[in-house]
């Protein structure tokens, strides 16, 4: 009999968190999300592989390949705000956004898509990459660089040892980041994130 009313407890509990997950579900409401707070599903299917094991979306980040995930529900706008009124607090670039993931590939010209990094922190693709020059091509730095095909900005230490490079915003400055890293060419290369400002 103990053993009967053991089941009959189990059942109820079963039948119970069945309800409560289903009544959750069909709520239908969609969670708001906010770009400066890290998404914890995001930073979870942030290692979702290709069938061949390797990360859909990556950089290099102190040598080590980094797993990205885009964010759908917002981009970042980087075209220049010279012909507009100087805000009383400085602009974001983040604006919501509605075309889904398909439309994401067809942004217009100075926009990146938002992406999610392993913790799930925000992060997008400015334009430009930094460059990590060896210590023996630093005093030839604009000939090496040029010899890549690349536009030199400026340096970005005091030393020459890292360049900004010239790229579009968004997803070609990543793939130049990668290509670059990967040719060995330099000692290392990584796009020219933005990253929303943490609140003091």
């Amino acid at each position: 009999m103990m053993r009967a009313a053991f089941h009959a407890l189990a059942l109820a509990g079963l039948f119970l968190a069945a309800s409560s997950f289903a009544s959750d579900a069909g709520q239908g409401r969609p969670r708001k999300p906010d770009p400066a707070v890290p998404d914890k599903a995001a930073a979870s299917d942030a290692g979702e592989s290709s069938p061949n094991g390797a990360p859909r979306l990556y950089w290099y980040e102190d040598g080590e390949k980094r797993s990205l995930r885009i964010d759908p529900a917002w981009i970042a706008d980087f075209t220049s705000p010279a012909t507009r009124p100087a805000p009383a607090r400085p602009r974001t670039p983040l604006k919501r956004f509605i075309g889904g993931e398909k439309a994401l590939e067809t942004l217009p010209g100075g926009s990146s898509p938002v992406f999610r990094d392993e913790n799930g922190a925000a992060r997008a693709l400015a334009g430009g990459v930094v460059v990590r020059l060896r210590e023996a091509d630093v005093h030839e730095a604009r000939a090496r660089l040029a010899d890549a095909g690349l536009v030199p900005v400026r340096p970005i230490d005091p030393e020459g040892r890292y360049w900004l490079v010239d790229s579009p915003p968004g997803l070609p400055s990543l793939e130049l980041a990668n290509q670059l890293h990967e040719s060995g060419r330099f000692e290392s290369a990584t796009p020219n994130w933005w990253r929303p400002r943490a609140l003091k």
